[in-house]
């Protein structure tokens, strides 16, 4: 079985998004590189794997789709997206409204360093 191992981020301050990170979403601190190079975390239950890793100039992690649509690279899902927008939006992270997007509903979020992700359900 082949599944994706881990998902990187690319930030300036690994000590300052690991925090945010752990904060955030509950992620659990696997290790941290050399010379805070960068962090390794997994979901609980998942056991599916964030790693933060410490750039110079970071890519943009999103891109229009035939529309002018802004996607993001990488997106979480969650059970309840009513009660997740509003449980980030209680942390102060910065969200979209929700919107239906055919088979999914969404929101795009981003994180201490200005990243895009969303989070999403199939309708």
């Amino acid at each position: 079985m082949v599944r994706i191992g881990a998902v990187f981020i690319p930030v300036f301050d690994v000590q300052t998004a690991s925090s945010w990170y752990e904060n955030t979403f509950g992620l659990n601190l696997v290790g941290v590189w050399p010379e805070h190079q960068g962090a390794d975390f997994y979901f609980n239950e998942q056991k599916q794997y964030v790693t933060l890793v410490k750039v110079n100039n970071k890519p943009k992690l999103t891109f229009p789709d035939h529309t002018g649509f802004e996607n993001s690279f990488y997106n979480f899902t969650v059970e309840n997206l009513e009660d997740y927008h509003s449980e980030l939006k209680k942390k102060s992270v910065k969200v979209t409204e929700i919107r239906e997007h055919g088979p999914i509903k969404g929101f795009d979020f981003f994180d201490c360093e200005d990243n895009q992700f969303s989070i999403i359900v199939d309708v």
